[in-house]
């Protein structure tokens, strides 16, 4: 087994989940690998990297020690080299050391990869020129009016353009970990290392940021909470603008307005992606046809679930299941 080695650049402010999260998917991975094989060598060998080796101030308050400063000649050769982001991004993206050693690094590791605001860095040192590249949801707009040689795709989990990846807002860079560890050695690992971190499903990289149910809790205390929950429950009814507004006494304008402003979707947008999160966790659990999973998610036939399918996650039914089908 050949040890990999995964560095992580640290900076004064960075988001200390940025920074643990994908490493403690890696040492998961690490750990089970060892204990499924007779090799003593590790699978994973883990790297904190900073302008210096020693306590770094991330964001939280929190202190992480550095392994190894940029300029020491016991840092190996990296398989994978990831930037995290967090409040003290915009400072480390001026900062003439850290981007000189991302642009010397980046075209020696297999692997270059950002979570969240750490595109903001990887942007500075210019290797995300000419790339698709995603960040937090609420940056998106900023890297894309100061960077326009970067395609920003704004509502992903994680992108992947050549051996560049960038991932969203903070805990997206556990779902970007967990790719790597399924790229290194399979889904089976990467499912299994999401079980015991509880994470509740892998999410795949076109996946977007915004789930209708993380809009349905958003939106839990307000007038729509109970729709929107009872949407969920019930996605082959009639759930069209007229049949909701009648059902919360409301006019069609004003509902659609008030539907808006606390889910942050019109109606329409939010059951297409309800209906397409919803077969799209039966094509991962279930053996059933396309037919039929069209039928019990609410699409009127299997090419309109088709068509949603590749509008909301930009693949087709068929090469998701082949992808993330068991």
């Amino acid at each position: 087994m050949t040890t990999r080695h995964i560095g992580q650049i640290i900076y004064e402010g960075a988001q200390i989940l940025d920074i643990t999260g994908p490493m403690e998917v890696f040492s998961q991975a690490q750990r089970r690998l060892r204990a499924e094989s007779s090799t003593t060598e590790p699978a994973y060998q883990l790297h904190l990297i900073a302008e210096a080796k020693g306590p770094v101030r991330t964001s939280s308050g929190l202190s992480l020690v550095a392994d190894h400063g940029f300029g020491d000649n016991d840092l190996p050769e990296l398989d994978t080299l990831l930037v995290a982001g967090g409040a003290g991004a915009d400072g480390a993206a001026r900062q003439p050391e850290i981007l000189t050693f991302i642009r010397s690094r980046s075209t020696r590791v297999n692997r270059l990869a950002s979570v969240c605001t750490g595109a903001t860095i990887l942007a500075a040192a210019g290797v995300l020129n000419g790339r698709r590249a995603t960040t937090h949801w609420s940056e998106a707009r900023e890297l894309s009016a100061a960077h326009p040689e970067i395609q920003v795709v704004p509502d992903s989990i994680f992108v992947k353009d050549g051996q560049v990846y960038t991932s969203a807002g903070v805990t997206a860079g556990i779902d970007l970990a967990l790719a790597l560890v399924e790229e290194d050695y399979g889904r089976d690992l990467s499912l299994f290392i999401a079980k015991q971190l509880v994470v509740f499903m892998k999410r795949q990289g076109g996946q977007s940021q915004f789930s209708s149910t993380l809009a349905r809790q958003t939106a839990a205390k307000g007038r729509l909470g109970e729709i929107l929950g009872w949407m969920e429950k019930n996605p082959s009814t009639d759930l069209s603008v007229d049949a909701l507004s009648l059902r919360c006494a409301m006019s069609q304008r004003n509902f659609s307005r008030t539907f808006k402003k606390e889910t942050g979707m019109t109606p329409g947008k939010f059951v297409e992606k309800m209906r397409v999160e919803l077969a799209a966790q039966q094509i991962e659990t279930r053996d059933a046809g396309f037919k039929e999973i069209a039928r019990d998610s609410g699409f009127k036939d299997e090419e309109m679930m088709r068509r949603a399918f590749k509008r909301q996650l930009n693949v087709l039914p068929h090469l998701y299941r082949k992808r993330f089908g068991q």
